[in-house]
């Protein structure tokens, strides 16, 4: 088993390598479901939101571009997790929806997020994961901070 080097002064590369063992073993989970990571995403934001969401709301949670995001929702139309219907009042406005399958293939994802939580997390505390999270997103906030005062 490759490590990450602990002992770096700064923990941007750990971070780094955290985030790629967690989506390995995602990939490595979700291999027989024919599904991505991104598209996991998109599932669980339908399912979160409840409701119309738009794509534009999409391409916006994603932060991603609208060639991508319709890619994402065609392969999701053709596997039957989702369907897309024109807005009644706005000609323009695509709206996504969860199809039933889209809601019974969420619960299965769900269920393996959180196993790879569980290990992700195994031999911290509550309390240590409660801490970790609160720095991440200190790390989280100070980034966005300066990166959306360049982009305005």
């Amino acid at each position: 088993m490759k490590r990450c080097d602990a002992q770096q002064e700064h923990f941007g590369p750990l971070l780094g390598y955290c985030d790629h063992q967690m989506m390995k073993l995602m990939v490595r989970k979700l291999r027989g479901y024919d599904v991505s990571p991104m598209q996991c995403r998109t599932l669980t934001f339908l399912y979160e939101q409840q409701g119309d969401v738009t794509q534009k709301n999409l391409q916006e949670f994603l932060r991603v571009k609208p060639p991508t995001v319709n890619g994402i929702v065609e392969r999701l139309e053709e596997k039957h997790l989702l369907t897309r219907s024109v807005s009644p009042g706005d000609g323009r406005c695509k709206l996504l929806h969860l199809t039933e399958e889209g809601r019974c293939f969420y619960q299965e994802f769900i269920a393996i997020t959180e196993e790879v939580h569980r290990q992700a997390e195994q031999g911290f505390t509550r309390e240590e994961v409660k801490l970790l999270q609160s720095l991440l997103m200190r790390v989280a906030e100070n980034l966005s901070r300066e990166t959306e005062e360049t982009h305005t």
